[in-house]
């Protein structure tokens, strides 16, 4: 085959991927994950089933291309991997002041994260979708370990912490944090009577008094 003919399937190829990962996963943000079919996908990029699965071979397939483009997204912000700041400490408070900033401009994704989370609570369905998603998710080191490490090298954050633990206690309740208050923060200023951005901002309070070095 040309060499000019192949590189350009290959972009044809990539962009209709796309296409029907971006079509899908505007489904799932209007109708949910547990409600969408096949048959939906297929309608919505106007292409037919057996186009589809040269592309996916199942539902569950498809659902997890959408996270992973969605969190491969929201960790593109160029702030989010090279936070300001003259220590560990202070790169720590920007990190999460900037990621409920992204957040609130990305909210169509934190709503989709959530959905992916609450779908797949107990199982990834296979070991190979299992695979491919976990190995996205340890490639590179998690911010907030490279950060806890340097403000504990630099003296402004406890050094009497086991970092790989308190990055995934972070992780998690920032997460289920900016989750709650951006899919039901107007529901909860409800029942609750406290604003979401003050519920958010005491979040990142309580975090940093917690990493502050004790005494």
């Amino acid at each position: 085959m040309n060499p000019k003919w192949k590189e350009q399937l290959e972009q044809h190829r990539n962009k209709r991927r796309e296409d029907i990962i971006q079509g899908a996963q505007q489904l799932f943000l209007e109708r949910g994950l547990s409600s969408i079919t096949l048959k939906d996908v297929v309608e919505i990029c106007g292409i037919s089933k057996v186009t589809l699965y040269k592309y996916f071979r199942s539902l569950d397939e498809i659902i997890f291309e959408v996270q992973i483009n969605v969190l491969s997204a929201f960790w593109q912000d160029d702030n989010l991997h090279s936070p300001r700041g003259n220590n560990g400490f202070e790169k720590v408070r920007y990190l999460l002041e900037h990621m409920i900033s992204v957040s609130e401009q990305q909210a169509n994704s934190v709503r989709f994260i959530a959905m992916f989370d609450a779908f797949y609570r107990e199982n990834y369905v296979n070991t190979e979708l299992e695979a491919r998603y976990i190995s996205f998710l340890r490639k590179g080191t998690h911010p907030f370990y490279a950060l806890l490490d340097e403000g504990i090298s630099d003296g402004s954050i406890r050094s009497d912490i086991d970092i790989h633990i308190v990055t995934f206690t972070l992780s998690n309740v920032v997460t289920a944090t900016l989750q709650r208050m951006i899919v039901r923060g107007k529901v909860l200023q409800l029942d609750q009577g406290v604003e979401p951005a003050s519920v958010l901002e005491h979040m990142v309070d309580m975090v940093l008094t917690y990493l502050k070095p004790q005494g």
